[in-house]
């Protein structure tokens, strides 16, 4: 699956602060403001496979872990694992996904996350046991799947349709 012609990205992310006016704004058809009235740069999410992140020790990365929030610590010298929900569901559950958000810090942000993807190919309608994967009833292929996830989390990016 990640042997042959990896579908990877590396992403540069520029985060502008909000101001009082537009902190209602939608994303993705998520309200960026929590219940507990914390302004989001990015909403509640899982990311899809493996991501590498470095944030640059700049703050507002936040995991959700046994019904609560909390915040990442940075450090200049490091970066961080996630795993995502398709990574789970090719191996029957056995690696769990980080569900996570981002808080807008009312300053410039920065992040670079890279997203090691299995081959465009790679047939994700099978988990590693052979059960039939939830993913899979819409594609049997990772990459046009990627393709409709990534219109999804960023419109002028790829449209379907693009690659395939």
């Amino acid at each position: 699956m990640f042997t042959k012609a990896e579908f990877s990205t590396l992403v540069i992310k520029k985060y502008h602060p909000r101001l009082g006016s537009n902190n209602k704004v939608y994303h993705h058809k998520c309200e960026m403001i929590t219940e507990e009235g914390i302004d989001l740069a990015v909403p509640d999410h899982q990311d899809t496979t493996v991501t590498l992140l470095s944030t640059y020790c700049n703050s507002g990365l936040q995991a959700y872990y046994r019904g609560r929030w909390y915040d990442v610590p940075t450090r200049m010298d490091s970066m961080l694992l996630m795993t995502g929900s398709l990574l789970g569901e090719i191996t029957d559950f056995k690696i769990g996904s980080l569900r996570h958000r981002v808080k807008d810090i009312k300053t410039e942000r920065h992040s670079m996350p890279f997203f090691f993807n299995p081959s465009f190919n790679a047939n994700i309608s099978r988990s590693i046991s052979g059960a039939a994967t939830a993913t899979g009833h819409e594609f049997d292929r990772f990459g046009p799947w990627q393709v409709v996830q990534l219109h999804r989390e960023e419109p002028g990016l790829l449209a379907p349709g693009d690659l395939f």
